[in-house]
């Protein structure tokens, strides 16, 4: 029995070295040549985000991508973050700032911006980022014309992700890898495959007539995980969605400390999981086996099965390296899987706890029910095997 799971584990494993090519998870290239500009529009969500958002938007500002515009939201900030819009909007007059000063029933706050920001938006690509991105002048550029030269309706960029510890470097790197090694980047390009999908808040860019075509986020007004699911509508609606590495392009600081990343993605993790507790039972069950069984089951080398946990253990180990280093991290932190795995353990399951014991979800300075969210997620994404069977019955 014990060897039969070793056995299993490391079959788990090998079958995830093929994730993590080079042809998978990519880079965007640099030797494509575009001829036309299409039009380019940046629309930025931001909330309290005065320590940030100057960089961010001198850095949006700094694109070298001809025909682009940038549109930035204050969703009802209250920290300074209005004033600096307002001082950098007299500095640049191409920057359009919105003042949200209330927030209309049923909708999310940062889906009512950017809604509102892609309203008056005027490009032919609309990139939606977050208010605490930063981006090489040549970010935009480079992301257009791959979309353009590949054909692709919706193209995702995952910037740096900029920790202050070490350990919370493993933590951050560790949720990526948990995407990557169940979900194949590549299959993202694949429009047959609806399940395999993807959207990342700081860089998700999606043709106009696509975003129109899916609703854009008035499908996803009581939606926590708005980037993700609006991947989701675009294969959905017929786009063809890709996916690219751009650790070199934009980076991020995300989380000021493992304590702030914990409490923040208080409000998203239990989402994630359609707030199902037997979700999350199942998730943290399967990822006991595969990530901390091979470790305890290593000190079994007298017994064949011991081997077979130890080859899972160091081939695990070694993909999460190479994950840290794809990333533009250290590779060294590939070391601290097991101990960023339970702090997403820890994550994942107070997300479930507070939100199930207040009854919802407290996010940017709102209250949002739980029912609501419950019912507008069930509507968005259907059922969770929405392929049935239905029994047949026979009549005596």
């Amino acid at each position: 029995m014990l060897e039969a799971l070793a056995v299993l584990i490391l079959l788990f494993w090998i079958t995830r070295i093929p994730h993590f090519r080079k042809s998978v998870l990519r880079e965007l290239p640099a030797d494509y040549q575009l001829n036309s500009s299409p039009n380019v529009s940046l629309i930025v969500a931001a909330r309290d985000e005065a320590s940030r958002i100057e960089g961010s938007v001198r850095s949006l500002l700094r694109q070298d991508w001809p025909g682009k515009e940038l549109i930035v939201v204050d969703d009802r900030s209250v920290d300074g973050t209005s004033e600096i819009l307002d001082g950098l909007a007299l500095e640049y007059p191409e920057l359009k700032v919105i003042h949200n000063q209330e927030l209309p029933s049923g909708w999310i706050g940062k889906c009512w911006a950017l809604h509102r920001g892609a309203s008056v938006a005027s490009g032919e690509w609309l990139i939606f980022c977050d208010g605490d991105v930063m981006m090489e002048a040549h970010c935009v550029r480079s992301a257009v014309t791959v979309a353009e030269t590949e054909r692709l309706d919706h193209l995702c960029l995952a910037p740096q992700m900029i920790s202050k510890h070490f350990l919370q470097d493993a933590v951050v790197f560790s949720l990526t890898f948990l995407f990557y090694i169940f979900q194949n980047p590549k299959h993202v390009f694949d429009s047959r495959r609806l399940e395999n999908y993807i959207g990342i808040g700081a860089f998700n860019m999606i043709r106009r007539e696509l975003y129109e075509r899916c609703g854009g986020h008035k499908a996803l007004r009581l939606e926590i995980v708005d980037d993700v699911f609006l991947g989701m509508l675009a294969k959905r609606h017929g786009g063809k969605s890709g996916f690219f590495l751009g650790h070199k392009l934009a980076h991020i600081h995300w989380y000021e400390g493992l304590g702030a990343y914990i409490r923040g993605l208080e409000k998203n993790a239990f989402a994630g999981l359609r707030f199902s507790w037997g979700l999350l039972a199942a998730a943290v069950l399967f990822q006991s086996l595969i990530f901390l069984v091979p470790p305890l089951g290593s000190f079994l080398l007298w017994q064949s099965s011991g081997m077979l946990f130890l080859a899972s253990c160091v081939l695990s180990h070694a993909l999460f390296m190479l994950n840290c280093h794809r990333q533009g991290g250290p590779w060294t932190r590939g070391f601290l899987l097991v101990p960023a795995i339970l702090i997403q353990f820890v994550t994942f399951i107070r997300s479930a706890w507070v939100m199930t014991q207040q009854q919802g979800v407290i996010w940017r300075g709102t209250f949002y029910p739980l029912g609501e969210l419950k019912a507008a997620q069930k509507i968005l994404r259907g059922p969770l095997l929405p392929f049935r069977v239905r029994s047949k019955s026979t009549r005596l």
